[in-house]
């Protein structure tokens, strides 16, 4: 049994559901880590006044203190700091309709355009079509590899992903059979669902309503995903079809999902996304620098190239761009159950999460507590995605002989497969810790990727 493409996705994540506390505690860390760069800046010298948002509690002013005094010690020079914000567009940019000017530098110093990563994991990039198309647009013209793989269709690349993640293919491709999946979209009809119970006094949505809007969003996750095999390392055998559903044809999805499954391609994608250096006609904005931090008082401090190398730990994914406010969905007025994505959605994006620290020596490697936790956290990762792709761990379980064919027909069928999942993860995390004391200095951003220096190994056995 081959885990690579498991450990490729063990968290798999459809941002565009995720429950609204999450999303909450999502935001919070993001103005927080946005407000630490103020105290970052303070810390190095800057005035208060001068610096925008800052965070202004004790514990914020101390890391940031105890980091910039680490940094020192070290011998980096943290002279003329400052906030960046904006920056002059490229034409490449402006001409395949980017509109967002925000810097990729999020403050400087030294002269060095720096941008500002919490350590704990956040996002390299969101974008729409028409960024993806721009991003794309100058790797293939500033990489051979991409140029490469792209071949006779690599002008055809960049246009053809801006076209899929446009609303009116984007929520047609990832549109379910179901009455409510087949508008591409659940929102609307969510807010349907609430207006019709509140004239009858009736708050929020019923039992039955949330089972069927919950669905739903199952077909439209299922939608992003086949989309996401474009660029994810898929093997997925309907990988043809799937692109055909958001208007990609068959010879540019064969370009696509090369390109974007080498290494040199994605690590340029991840630099593009990182620098700015194709999207900013003004140096200001572009960044050449990445500063780490950690509220541990960890941080690292590295080129803009160094921290792109490590593309296995960069995860690369399709998600909804988000639908347009409620105010102007409800002003479209009828039916909303009848309005369809294309109408209330704003299209698709690709998003690349950056690893969960690009931290060095952020995980302790010397201790057989540490093998242990990450022994658990591939085992539990492992559990979470088959848990929840039932259908798939019963066909493995199968397949590895924890059961028969005819277990299928008995009534407790379900029970079967959860102890099939919990016997096989207990193998994995077994398999892991008696190897753990071998491969510990190498392994990097726990439950995803194992890497061996510059090579990349393949991890599989079989479980009898």
């Amino acid at each position: 049994m081959s885990l690579k493409k498991y450990i490729h996705q063990v968290k798999p994540r459809d941002e565009s559901y995720v429950n609204h506390v999450d999303r909450i505690q999502s935001l919070l860390r993001e103005n927080y880590a946005e407000d630490f760069e103020g105290n970052l800046l303070i810390a190095m010298g800057a005035d208060s006044s001068e610096v925008g948002s800052y965070n202004d509690d004790d514990d914020s002013k101390s890391i940031a203190n105890s980091i910039v005094g680490k940094m020192k010690n070290d011998g980096i020079s943290a002279k003329n700091p400052k906030r960046i914000d904006k920056g002059n567009l490229s034409k490449l940019y402006s001409d395949f309709g980017v509109k967002s000017t925000k810097s990729k530098a999020d403050i400087s110093f030294d002269n060095e355009g720096v941008s500002v990563k919490d350590a704990a994991g956040s996002q390299l990039l969101s974008a729409q079509g028409p960024e993806v198309a721009a991003i794309v647009q100058y790797v293939v013209t500033t990489n051979a590899a991409a140029a490469k793989a792209a071949g006779n269709v690599a002008d055809q690349v960049p246009n053809a992903l801006k076209n899929a993640f446009s609303p009116e293919n984007y929520y047609a491709g990832r549109a379910g059979t179901g009455p409510i999946a087949s508008k591409g979209v659940t929102y609307p009809t969510e807010l349907q669902y609430k207006a019709d119970n509140a004239k009858k006094g009736i708050k929020g949505l019923t039992p039955a309503q949330k089972k069927k809007i919950a669905a739903a969003k199952k077909e439209l996750s299922a939608g992003d995903r086949a989309l996401t095999t474009l660029i994810n390392g898929s093997d997925a055998s309907d990988y043809i079809e799937g692109a055909k559903k958001f208007g990609i044809s068959e010879e540019i999805s064969k370009a696509i999902k090369i390109m974007f499954n080498l290494d040199d391609v994605k690590q340029a994608i991840i630099l593009e996304a990182m620098t700015g250096n194709g999207k900013f006609a003004t140096k200001e904005a572009r960044a050449s620098q990445v500063l780490s931090w950690g509220k541990n008082g960890l941080y690292s401090y590295k080129t803009v190239e160094d921290a792109s190398a490590n593309v296995s730990g960069y995860n690369f994914r399709v998600s909804d761009r988000g639908s347009k406010s409620s105010k102007v969905i409800k002003n479209m007025g009828g039916d909303l159950t009848k309005l369809s994505g294309e109408l209330t959605g704003r299209g698709g994006s690709i998003r690349i999460d950056m690893p969960p620290s690009l931290q060095d020596g952020y995980i302790h490697t010397t201790t057989e507590n540490c093998i242990d936790e990450i022994a658990n956290d591939i085992g539990e990762s492992h559990r979470a995605y088959l848990t929840e792709n039932l259908e798939y761990a019963q066909e493995l379980l199968l397949q590895e002989g924890f059961f028969d064919r005819a277990s299928r027909f008995i009534r407790n069928l379900k029970d079967k497969v959860m102890k099939g999942i919990n016997s096989l993860v207990e193998k994995i995390k077994t398999f892991v810790s008696k190897i753990g004391n071998y491969i510990m200095k190498l392994v990097k951003n726990t439950g995803y990727y194992l890497m061996a220096f510059d090579m990349k190994p393949q991890l599989s056995f079989k479980v009898s």
